[in-house]
């Protein structure tokens, strides 16, 4: 393989892993949906496809969420020597322990956007694949 087909195919690859990313979709994707007089999520008001979208993106987020959370504490739990010693801040520890809380509360609310979006979609079947354009930030 040349160095040229190499570039080319880690930029395919960068291109193709850029195109999946589920929490950015996601928070690009909430501002098309409304919300009723109590502030609740209007499901039934939102178009079948942006359900879809969000539900499949909510998904795949949390599971991102899970792993990257079970991947920190197998670091901090093999780095607990250098912890004890001090060779880690406790600073750092806190910031890592503020961090796992705030992806676990995220992941918890996606969870119920998405359990919302696929009740209101059980019964939608798409014809066409189609896809719901992301807001700008």
């Amino acid at each position: 393989m040349s160095l040229y087909q190499a570039v080319s195919r880690n930029e395919k690859e960068a291109a193709a892993n850029f195109a999946m990313r589920p929490i950015r979709d996601l928070l690009l994707q909430l501002p098309h949906l409304t919300v009723n007089d109590q502030f609740e999520i209007d499901y039934a008001a939102a178009n079948p496809i942006l359900l879809s979208q969000l539900a499949l993106n909510g998904d795949t987020a949390m599971l991102t969420i899970y792993r990257g959370i079970s991947a920190i504490g197998l670091l901090m739990a093999h780095s607990s020597p250098e912890m004890e010693s001090r060779e880690i801040p406790a600073d750092a520890t806190e910031a890592i322990g503020w961090l796992i809380g705030e992806l676990g509360e995220f992941a918890a609310v996606i969870h119920c956007i998405a359990a919302g979006c696929r009740r209101s979609i059980v019964d939608f079947e798409p014809g066409v694949v189609e896809s719901f354009p992301n807001a700008k930030p």
